[in-house]
């Protein structure tokens, strides 16, 4: 399943991208939402079991599994970690794929059955490798990266970064596929979610005047949140503000007690950050109290951003253009999307990495968190080579310290941006008649031109 027009360097690592496709399948059609990830913990844990893995279990959907190197004392060796995120989404799929979910409303569609899959396929490898490794490798299962307050920060309370000495993970995103993007520096925004209920008085539609209608208030706090990022932020400045969630009433002709929003921020700057949950609380509150309403603000804790640290970034691309070729290596633009991967990066020296699935050049349109997401599962390939050479580097004590990432101009754009309509000619804003003193057909026919007046083109010319 090795793409034909695959350039790597003759060194390739082989990998097992059969099996890989066979377990990212299942996954796919056995997702399992946040917490909930109760039959994808066991699989994983039992397939490491078949390569003699011992594993381990900080929380009951979360598997860690512990690759020993024996080319010294493990105990003088380092230690490298790898997350993958393993949990889905609450979304119904619509691909109209063979392998689409089983289980209706959950859908893997932010490629967490990809990340999954693949470092199965590098534990395999790997566990063939130990005499190779002079230290160890956790391999770690997250569960809950979809829900704040996340997987990932449960587990590093728990203790899951206390021994490692750099950690790694990817995320699929629809550049090339099979090319590895390495961004240094910030690479997401820092995300958190407020859920706020504002509490009317409800009654008969009949008689409106006689109630405090929340459906209302709530579509005029949602109008006015959206104007926080265009008129109290700096422009220049990164940041969203979303409510992606509304729901009020059962009934057409009731006018409920309650609405209840579902508000996601997101940003690139701690004061900005402030800032927004400031004016979210004014806006509302000022509605509500315009109205003679009530809101109360829950506030989740929300996911830091993630910043890689120049001794990962500097490993990974290493690594990743010995595994894949130079060719398919670019430096990465940061993204908006969050991830608790943070928790792990902010521990201990981190690279988080993209590994291109595809998109619309592919026939693949729709970005992540979409009903018809869908990748290319031989990127896979390019994932697990380049985690496998991180860990024979890492682990090797005879390696220097890797060299600085080179200064380079191949870049692409954020994964997930959209391009600008380009502006074709004819397609833009009509050419202005205003001023113009119309006349109907009779009258030009019959009257001489009012002065100033443009002169009616002859028969034949455009109108």
């Amino acid at each position: 399943m090795t793409d034909a027009n695959d350039t790597l360097p003759s060194h390739r690592l082989e990998v097992p991208i059969d099996e890989a496709v066979g377990w990212r399948r299942t996954l796919h059609q056995n997702p399992e939402l946040s917490f909930r990830e109760y039959q994808t913990s066991d699989m994983i844990e039992d397939l490491l079991g078949q390569w003699d893995i011992p594993t381990y279990r900080l929380t009951p959907t979360s598997v860690i599994g512990v690759i020993e190197g024996t080319a010294d004392d493990p105990k003088t060796g380092r230690v490298i970690g790898y997350r993958a995120d393993i949990d889905a989404l609450p979304i119904q799929e619509e691909t109209g794929l063979e392998y689409a979910s089983r289980n209706p409303g959950v859908m893997h569609a932010c490629g967490h059955d990809m990340h999954t899959a693949m470092l199965l396929g590098t534990a395999k490898v790997l566990s063939g490798m130990r005499d190779k490794l002079h230290g160890k490798v956790l391999c770690i299962f997250q569960h809950a990266e979809e829900m704040l307050p996340g997987g990932a920060r449960e587990l590093v309370e728990k203790g899951a970064a206390d021994d490692l000495d750099e950690v790694y993970a990817f995320h699929v995103a629809p550049h090339p596929v099979g090319h590895v993007g390495i961004c240094r520096g910030r690479v997401s925004t820092m995300s958190g979610i407020v859920s706020i209920s504002i509490r009317g008085r409800g009654g008969h539609s009949s008689n409106p005047q006689l109630s405090i209608d929340p459906v209302l208030i709530a579509s005029e706090a949602t109008i006015m949140l959206n104007t926080i990022v265009s008129r109290d932020l700096d422009p220049k400045h990164m940041n969203i503000v979303n409510v992606g969630s509304l729901h009020a009433g059962e009934a057409g002709n009731v006018i409920p007690d309650t609405a209840n929003l579902e508000v996601s921020i997101r940003s690139v700057d701690e004061t900005d950050w402030e800032a927004v949950c400031q004016r979210i609380e004014a806006i509302v509150n000022g509605v509500c109290q315009a109205h003679g309403a009530q809101a109360t603000f829950d506030w989740q804790i929300p996911y830091p951003m993630v910043v890689n640290a120049d001794l990962a970034v500097n490993r990974a691309w290493h690594a990743a253009t010995k595994a894949v070729g130079d060719a398919k290596v670019f430096a990465a633009d940061p993204w908006a999307p969050s991830d608790d991967f943070s928790y792990f990066s902010r521990e201990v020296p981190g690279c988080y990495m993209f590994l291109g699935t595809g998109g619309p050049e592919v026939g693949n349109p729709y970005f992540l968190h979409n009903s018809r997401f869908k990748v290319v599962e031989r990127a896979m390939i390019s994932g697990m080579r380049t985690e496998i050479q991180i860990a024979l580097d890492a682990l090797d004590p005879s390696a220097p310290t890797p060299p600085e990432m080179p200064e380079t101009k191949k870049t692409m754009p954020s994964a997930g941006s959209v391009a600008q309509r380009p502006r074709n000619p004819g397609l833009g804003t009509p050419q202005s008649r205003a001023g113009e003193v119309r006349t109907t057909a009779q009258d030009q026919s019959t009257s001489a031109p009012v002065s100033g007046e443009p002169t009616p083109p002859a028969s034949g010319e455009d109108a």
